[in-house]
């Protein structure tokens, strides 16, 4: 063996030699640093990388408004989720009402069949042996007018006449008609607000009329008496 190689072969040893002396110390000193010390040199090229990306970029953690733009209250939309578009229940008051025809006054059955209704009460009744209708109940209050008004024993009494038969009847107070009855009977010098001084006197009636729902409504009519009238009375309604 040549003395360069020996020179060589000890160089060489020595080197290894020093770098197995140095080994541990970088290995301590590697190992002493804590792991949060660590973690942050591992992530410090990661946060970097991270704020250069705008807050709209596809990688960024970040999106939508900044957390100071957006208003702690909710003011709400006041729809409703839950409902349905077409909901006829949305408006209770825009909810059309059903149709209801307009109330009318009924008119009353003819004279014909009147006549005949007051002949079967008064059959039944004289069978029953109770007295029978008087004969002013076949007539309506608004087809009479007043002929004269006379005084009896039982106080004041008035002769009526049908304007369409031409009969003619005797009433007192409470005598009753097809729709009413007569409530009082008035003689001059009685005023009665009639602007024609040849009024002399008046019987007042109750009339009866039925609505087509159902309702029952009474009102009065003036019958007045005013003999120099042509067609010997007046009938005045209120």
């Amino acid at each position: 063996m040549g003395i360069h190689t020996v020179y060589r072969t000890r160089r060489t040893t020595f080197v290894i030699g020093l770098a197995c002396l140095a080994l541990p110390g970088l290995m301590g000193t590697t190992f002493a640093q804590s792991p949060s010390s660590v973690a942050r040199k591992a992530t410090a090229g990661l946060s970097s990388s991270t704020e250069n990306q705008g807050p709209g970029s596809q990688g960024g953690t970040a999106s939508g408004p900044p957390a100071d733009a957006i208003s702690p209250n909710y003011t709400g939309t006041g729809r409703d989720p839950f409902r349905r578009s077409g909901d006829p229940f949305k408006d209770s008051a825009k909810v059309r009402e059903p149709f209801r025809p307009p109330v009318t006054d009924l008119p009353y059955p003819d004279f014909p069949t009147r006549e005949a209704k007051w002949r079967e009460i008064r059959d039944r009744r004289l069978e029953q042996g109770q007295p029978p209708p008087a004969e002013s109940e076949k007539y309506l209050v608004e087809e009479l007018i007043v002929m004269g008004i006379y005084s009896t024993e039982r106080g004041l009494g008035a002769l009526l006449k049908d304007q369409k038969l031409g009969t003619t009847m005797f009433v007192r107070e409470g005598s009753k008609f097809w729709n009413g009855s007569v409530i009082s009977i008035q003689r001059a010098p009685r005023s009665f607000g009639v602007g024609d001084a040849q009024v002399v006197g008046r019987v007042t009636c109750s009339e009866i009329i039925v609505r087509s729902n159902g309702q029952l409504v009474t009102k009065q009519r003036f019958l007045d008496y005013a003999p120099k009238t042509p067609g010997g009375g007046r009938t005045a309604g209120q």
